[in-house]
Formats: structure tokens, sequence, C-alpha cells
């Protein structure tokens, strides 16, 4: 329909004009009637929104179960950490004379839960012990845990996503973010709202989603929340995670304080250190080790670095910053014996 996609072009700033004005990181210009920003975080908000969601990360394990012996549903219990159980059909086994298509023996049984703040907790390996607990307790037939993974989620505070117009903005710019682990969904509702907004025509669901709702029966959740964000910052008067770099293991990260400077420091394989700015450049906050995922994690707001401090995801949109090299001072030459 006229539509072209960009891969490999990251956004880094948005005015909404007339007309609005993308500038990617390599300092093009896209200019458009209307932009959506769909970045799960949005990037191009430095505070409003995040007072009203939170990130979580999430824990989630896969066990074949033989087909029919688990109700196919979507489950989720009120525990606090909550559960959620679903069903996904497998590939069918031919090696054991299954003709092509879905297994019609197995099913993979997956199961969620055991959330935490991102980047304020680092025992994956505890709450997958306690996720595979709750499991069989309640689903005695599974087999062998055969995989495992986390994500993070954006939680709201009223349980609902944030779709329509970016409060604070421009009328033609638009977010679709608070997903809270039902992107699919969400991404359909999102593709239908957003579409009649821009369009201009009405629709029931504009209200229900609107980003600048106010909810009152969340109130104790936003303050909550919020007060968590502000004690994250409390790290940048801490010490280091370790006594000192040294002690920093192959494949491991710490975050360390060299004067005022706090600082993400990571060993690789071979055992040469990486380092980089622990200061995350959203709203500066000291990242923290993730060591499920190898990654430097915000506890504030979430956005989330590789091991050597590359963006994965927002609400920042620029790496870690790299640090100033040090530089030696000079050798006297009498002390060098020349």
């Amino acid at each position: 329909m006229g539509g072209r996609i960009f891969t490999e072009t990251r956004a880094e700033q948005i005015e909404c004009g007339p007309p609005a004005r993308v500038t990617t990181h390599q300092k093009f210009t896209i200019t458009a009637s209307d932009v959506v920003v769909a970045t799960n975080s949005p990037f191009n908000d430095l505070v409003t929104m995040h007072t009203k969601q939170a990130p979580y990360m999430s824990y989630v394990l896969g066990f074949r179960v033989p087909r029919g012996t688990v109700a196919r549903a979507l489950f989720w219990d009120t525990e606090d950490p909550y559960h959620y159980v679903r069903l996904q059909y497998l590939p069918a086994d031919t090696a054991a004379g299954e003709p092509r298509g879905e297994s019609l023996t197995e099913e993979l049984l997956i199961v969620g839960g055991e959330d935490h703040k991102t980047g304020q907790a680092n025992d994956a390996d505890e709450r997958y012990t306690r996720l595979e607990t709750w499991t069989r307790e309640r689903f005695p037939m599974v087999g062998v845990r055969c995989c495992q993974w986390s994500g993070q989620v954006l939680e709201t505070i009223d349980g609902l996503a944030y779709i329509g117009r970016n409060p604070l903005d421009g009328l033609n710019i638009f977010i679709a973010t608070g997903d809270s682990g039902h992107g699919m969904t969400h991404g359909t509702i999102a593709g239908i709202l957003l579409t009649d907004l821009i369009m201009g025509r009405e629709n029931p669901w504009e209200s229900l989603y609107d980003p600048a709702r106010k909810t009152l029966g969340a109130a104790e959740r936003f303050v909550k929340e919020n007060v968590n964000v502000a004690l994250q910052y409390g790290a940048w008067v801490t010490g280091s995670d370790v006594r000192s770099t040294k002690d920093i293991v192959p494949g491991t990260g710490a975050v360390v304080r060299r004067g005022l400077t706090k600082i993400a420091a990571y060993r690789d394989e071979t055992g040469s250190l990486h380092e980089c700015s622990a200061v995350c450049p959203h709203l500066g906050c000291i990242v923290k080790w993730n060591a499920n995922e190898s990654t430097w994690d915000c506890p504030c707001h979430g956005s989330r670095f590789d091991k050597q401090g590359a963006l994965l995801c927002g609400p920042a949109n620029c790496d870690l910053a790299a640090l100033d090299p040090v530089v030696p001072p000079l050798e006297s030459p009498l002390l060098a014996g020349s």
C-alpha cells in the first residue's frame, strides 16, 4: 500500500512540528504528518509515562506434557509474585513415525512468574527453582524441564495499556506502551485504535486506553512504585559490588566505584576487562549486573544494555557512556635511566 520499512535505523529525537520530524542516529530527518512510538517503553518521553508504569523481569519454564492432560486455556493466579500458564503445540516427531505437523503425543506447558523489579534482584536460579516446584505441585504429569528464559514486562499502575496521544506532546505524536505481558493483544488493539485516532474517526476505546488518564484507584500503587524509583538513586553513594576489579571472574560483571565515578566493569571469557559508565543515560540511575542474561539493567525505568554497554532496550536511547582513557603520568627521565 505504498509503505516502506527501514531497519537498522534508530530514531533519536522526535519533534511534533508540523510536520513531525524524526531524527535518526545517522542524523537523517524523516518528516510525517503523524508519528507512532511503539518501542515497548517510550524513548521520546523523559518522565511522564515512566511514572505510570514499572519494569519487571519475569521468568518462564517449558515442560513437555502428554497431549490432552492439561486444559487448553490461559491461566493466571493472584499470588504475589503471580504465575501464568499456557500450552503451546510442539512439532511432530517424524523420527518416531508421526506425520508432519503438530505432535500427536506431546505439548509444551509454559509456566511463568516469580517477577521482580528490573535490576533489583539477581537470584534467577532460585526463582526458576521456585517456579518448577510450583509447577510440579499443580501439574504432576510434567516431564523434565526442557527450556527456560526471562524477559521484561512493563506493568501499568492500573493494569491497562497506554495507547493514544503522548501526554504533554503534540497532537500528532502517539504511543503504545504498558503491555504487562500482553503485547500480542495490545499490538492488535493499538493497530485499530491508533489508526482511528490518526484518521479522525471515533473509537469507543479511546478514553479507556488514554495515556493521559488519571486512575484514582491506582494512587497507592503510583506512590509505591515512584518511591521505589527514588530509593534507587541511593546507589550513587554506595561502594563497589566487589573490593577490586581483580575479584570479577571471567564471564561476569560488577559495578565498582573509582573516586566519584561508578563504573560498569565486565570481564570476558579471555580475562580482558571492559569498562563503561554505570550511569543510565535516561535519568541517571546506576545500572545493576544481571547474571542470568549477562546484561546491565537499570533499576529505575528498565533500560537494558549488553555486557559491554551497548543499548538493548529503552527508555534510554544510547549506549552506556565510554570512559575517558586513563593517561599515565609522564615517566621521569631520571627514573627511566635516561
